[in-house]
């Protein structure tokens, strides 16, 4: 049995706090077939002195100013090889040396996505829950219950997809909702993946977060599921403000 090439991007700006971390449970995985993609958008902490001093440990750098985290994953995909891939943020990290081994150390079955389950650490918000359990069926209609951190995609699935730079958070959502309604084919992998911050972006409840949610939705959803989301999403918002 042959293994797959994993390609896993790490999109960085101003991360050094946390970067090395990220790098390091990566390339402690126990899997060795395996590619490290770093995209900097030219940060000025001291975030690429850290990649540098990987030397060629890291297969592809890339510093240069960029259009955000989307830009910078789209241009990791384009440098990819691998047959999977799998996009871990720089204050984020792999949960073990084991998680590629335990998953592609065996034969794959015909699935374009893998996934399993994400930890929040340093969680501050009662709605954020400890550990996300990831699902792949209808309820993404209704909120993003599949964590990028906990996905690895077939690189077929970028074939003629890329993710949209005009998001500033829910891009991964957007390719979620177009994967689930194009009924990909999917694996469920009981285990942790990673081990994410609970501050990031997604988790800053303001309605510029919800209105990005309205707008990717009337493109992807059918008009009834739409108009539907328009009151849940308005609740949403509302509650986190509250809660």
């Amino acid at each position: 049995m042959s293994t797959p090439l994993i390609s896993i991007i790490i999109p960085v700006y101003n991360s050094a706090s946390t970067l090395q971390r990220a790098i390091e449970s990566v390339l402690q995985q126990q899997y060795e077939k395996k590619e490290l993609i770093i995209i900097d958008g030219e940060s000025t902490d001291g975030s690429v002195e850290i990649v540098r001093s990987f030397g060629d440990r890291i297969a592809c750098f890339i510093s240069e100013k960029d259009n955000g985290v989307y830009s910078a994953i789209n241009k990791g995909l384009q440098a990819a090889k691998g047959e999977w891939i799998y996009v871990v943020g720089a204050d984020d990290r792999l949960a073990d040396a084991n998680v590629l081994h335990q998953i592609f150390a065996k034969e794959i079955p015909n699935a374009k996505l893998l996934f399993g389950d994400v930890k929040n650490e340093d969680v501050q918000h009662r709605l954020v829950p400890a550990q996300h359990k990831s699902q792949f069926d209808s309820s993404l209609y209704w909120r993003n219950t599949l964590h990028q951190q906990g996905a690895f995609y077939h690189r077929s699935v970028f074939t003629s997809f890329r993710f949209d730079e005009s998001m500033r958070v829910l891009a991964d959502y957007d390719l979620h909702l177009k994967l689930l309604r194009e009924r990909t084919t999917f694996m469920r992998v009981q285990a942790t993946i990673a081990i994410c911050t609970a501050q990031g972006l997604s988790k800053n409840f303001s309605w510029s977060l919800y209105s990005e949610e309205l707008r990717m939705k009337k493109r992807r959803l059918s008009t009834v599921h739409w108009l539907l989301n328009i009151p849940v999403v308005i609740l949403k918002f509302l509650f986190k403000q509250i809660a």
